[in-house]
């Protein structure tokens, strides 16, 4: 019985999201990741009931359990379900460190926001 993928939804309208992504993309999986991209996308992940401002305000994503998470809790989700990044997804979570990234993202991602005009949702 094969698990539910993880799915993960990111900003593919963002020269520096989208490229992020891509790196990952090429990496083998641990845990499969469906990765959405918020403009490509769209109409997949309407069924999710997030509103495009908050997706594009913070990345997101959904364990493959059900449970929603964003922002640092959201790369760890990530790195912890890719070969080359599992190391650094426990390392985070061991020593209680997401609390501390998101710190540090909270306030990239609000800029990244306010400064990127695919950003404005009407």
């Amino acid at each position: 019985m094969s698990m539910r993928p993880h799915v993960v939804f990111y900003d593919d309208g963002c020269p520096l999201c989208d490229s992020e992504i891509e790196h990952y993309k090429k990496i083998k999986t641990i845990h499969e990741i469906d990765w959405l991209g918020i403009h490509s996308r769209w109409d997949d992940i309407q069924q999710y009931g997030f509103s495009k401002e908050t997706l594009l305000r913070r990345i997101h994503a959904v364990h493959s359990n059900g449970q929603v998470v964003s922002g640092a809790s959201a790369f760890v989700l990530i790195w912890k379900s890719l070969r080359y990044y599992n190391w650094l997804g426990r390392i985070v979570v061991t020593f209680r460190l997401v609390p501390i990234l998101d710190f540090f993202y909270k306030p990239f991602a609000a800029w990244r926001y306010k400064k990127n005009q695919h950003c404005k949702v009407k």
